[in-house]
């Protein structure tokens, strides 16, 4: 028997392995609940159902919601922080690519043109050019 704790609100749902509805054709997913006798009724094919199994079809389904949640939330932040980069490669490539605008340089103020051969000239260290930023910044603002 495989246990699984499905937490909802304040709440925690702890689930033993059992088939839901095993032998219906209908799936159930719209169900009435009717407060006057505590009644579960499906509203496709009509049946009265069994509310434990009903609250425990929706403990499953919340599982279920929540991990896909959980997984589409760690791929944003995943994408959000490798797109820093790729996000600064299509700025620049939308003004090129639209023909009547050009990306200015931060530190000139100077446009930068496709032919300017932006990226080929070379490479530096990152590390080296953060340390030359800030002994520059130390120094101007002397």
């Amino acid at each position: 028997m495989t246990d699984n704790v499905v937490l909802f609100a304040d709440m925690a749902f702890k689930l033993r392995g059992a088939r839901l509805f095993p032998d219906d054709r209908c799936e159930h997913k719209k169900v009435t609940l009717d407060d006057n006798g505590g009644i579960v009724t499906c509203d496709d094919c009509g049946r009265q159902l069994d509310a434990y199994l009903t609250l425990r079809r929706m403990c499953a389904k919340w599982d279920e919601h929540k991990r896909e949640l959980d997984a589409y939330r760690d791929r944003l932040a995943r994408e959000a922080e490798g797109s820093m980069v790729l996000r600064a490669a299509r700025q620049v490539e939308k003004a090129w690519r639209s023909r009547s605008m050009a990306p200015i340089c931060p530190h000139c103020g100077q446009a930068i043109l496709p032919q300017d051969g932006f990226g080929t000239a070379g490479f530096v260290n990152l590390q080296m050019e953060l340390h030359r930023r800030k002994f520059k910044q130390s120094t101007d603002g002397r």
